[in-house]
């Protein structure tokens, strides 16, 4: 009796659930399965991890790596990363021309990919040099490129209109087939095993992208059009650098790694930096949502509205990162052979470093909603010079722990850049309440680097990890009922 009782309050718990699960507005759902989406895929990436570091060496691991990096930057010139700021701007300012736009910025990027191409093949020998790469890998650096370009302005299309299911569905099978592409292509191919992974990644997004080419046209009805093409080139050709640098920031670190200590560091460093990167998993997916919300709420003049949900989410973020700081690294001896642990230390450094990569971007969407790329080309700018300066000096003094330091130090002035630039486009267009509560940022902010660099310099003593773990469980029993509110002011409906 008493378990059938028990079964029927299961039951009713469960149809509440589902029920407030069914009035939670769509951003609120689409956020929520993003993050899930996220923390599944690249969690299959992450489990795949220790699986391809004892498969490919410390120097071909840094070989795949550099040259993802080096995807990373040509990528910024020769698409416009035409699905970033302008993407969003473009969907509001042109509602009814949505798959338009798509097909169209479609033909603009892989347009202008094939041009610098031609470039390319005619200085391929200067070329060759400069990155230190062999023609072979820099034609497929290309073409990898251009078939990323269809499914990347899907996906932003699909993350804007919150319409997660089928874009959840397809990142699923595709990160799922991709390593299991690349270990039958590094057994099959063991003499060249670090271009054996390269290709089997880049065959992987050549099928979605022919897919999602053709998708985009068909719907959108187009490849060419001079009003589109010209606003987002003039739009976006201002923000190459701004992007450029935000590349520099997150990869060029590897490769003056490797220039100057070898692949093998090149390799070590990259393991590290994915683990500490996992906080990404929830920020990327917590970001593709808010962003659009906060262009909505600036666009129907209800500033006050953003600074509550911002704020709440920051909080949360900051306590996973907190969280991640002190178990990453566990996973990290448990995972890897004993050749990657010298840069356990890295970890808690790019985990800190991750939490102003989601904080910035909350001033940056100002500055993109008004059009002020202009500042956001010079916070980025400022930001990848002070990078590349102290990494070049770090680098070769101290080792590739340097840069995890100077990653840290130059996220967290770029986001002071970019705020001191929101507040002053605020004001010029007569908003003179804080979109953010800075208090809260600056204090979460402090935690975050003090406790990051005590975990780095003690990476060795478990019990100084496992007394932060415990601290932050002990505040969130006594806060547990602020949490619970924070929570709740996350999921609250947009009544407005």
């Amino acid at each position: 009796m008493e378990r059938i009782i028990y079964k029927d309050k299961m039951k009713i718990k469960l149809r509440d659930l589902i029920k407030k699960y069914s009035e939670f507005p769509q951003e609120v759902k689409a956020s929520f399965w993003f993050v899930v989406a996220n923390v599944m895929i690249k969690g299959i990436s992450f489990i795949t991890l220790p699986i391809f570091s004892r498969l490919l060496s410390t120097e071909e691991y840094g070989i795949v790596s550099v040259y993802q990096s080096w995807v990373s930057l040509f990528s910024i010139v020769t698409t416009l990363t035409i699905w970033g700021g302008i993407f969003n701007v473009s969907m509001v300012k042109y509602p009814s021309q949505q798959n338009k736009i798509v097909s169209t910025y479609q033909g603009l990027a892989i347009t202008n990919t094939f041009i610098w191409f031609i470039g390319t093949i005619l200085i391929m020998p200067e070329i060759t040099r400069v990155i230190e790469m062999n023609a072979s890998l820099i034609v497929c650096l290309f073409l990898e490129i251009a078939v990323q370009i269809p499914f990347n302005l899907w996906s932003a299309q699909e993350r804007y209109n919150y319409e997660y299911k089928r874009l959840i569905t397809i990142s699923f099978i595709s990160t799922l087939i991709n390593p299991l592409l690349g270990y039958w292509a590094i057994c099959t191919f063991p003499e060249n095993r670090a271009e054996a992974r390269i290709v089997s990644n880049m065959i992987v997004q050549a099928a979605l992208g022919i897919v999602f080419f053709m998708l985009n046209y068909i719907k959108g009805k187009g490849f060419y059009d001079k009003e589109l093409w010209k606003y987002a080139f003039k739009f976006n050709i201002v923000l190459v650098p701004h992007y450029l640098s935000m590349q520099i920031l997150s990869q060029s670190d590897r490769i003056m790694i490797k220039q100057m200590c070898g692949n093998s560091d090149a390799g070590i460093y990259s393991v590290a930096y994915n683990f500490a990167a996992l906080l990404n998993l929830v920020t990327n997916g917590v970001q593709a949502s808010l962003t659009p919300y906060i262009y909505r709420a600036l666009k129907e003049k209800r500033a006050e509205d953003i600074s509550k949900r911002a704020t709440a989410v920051m909080v949360l973020m900051a306590m996973i990162a907190l969280i991640m700081m002190c178990f990453v690294p566990n996973l990290f001896y448990i995972m890897l052979p004993s050749s990657y642990y010298a840069a356990v230390p890295v970890i808690p450094l790019v985990t800190a470093a991750a939490f102003f990569m989601f904080v910035y971007p909350l001033f940056g969407s100002v500055e993109f909603y008004y059009g002020k790329n202009g500042y956001v080309t010079i916070s980025s700018m400022l930001g990848a010079i002070l990078n590349i300066s102290l990494n070049f000096y770090g680098i070769r003094t101290y080792g590739f722990i340097a840069a995890a330091y100077t990653t840290l130090l130059c996220y967290i002035l770029f986001s002071v850049f970019h705020y001191l630039f929101m507040k002053k486009i605020l004001r010029k267009n007569g908003i003179y309440d804080s979109l953010y509560d800075v208090k809260i940022i600056v204090l979460l902010s402090i935690i975050i680097v003090l406790l990051a660099c005590i975990m780095a310099n003690m990476s060795h003593l478990v019990f100084v990890r496992l007394g932060v773990a415990i601290a932050i469980c002990i505040i969130i029993i006594i806060k547990r009922k602020w949490f619970w509110m924070v929570a709740k002011s996350i999921l609250e409906k947009d009544n407005k």
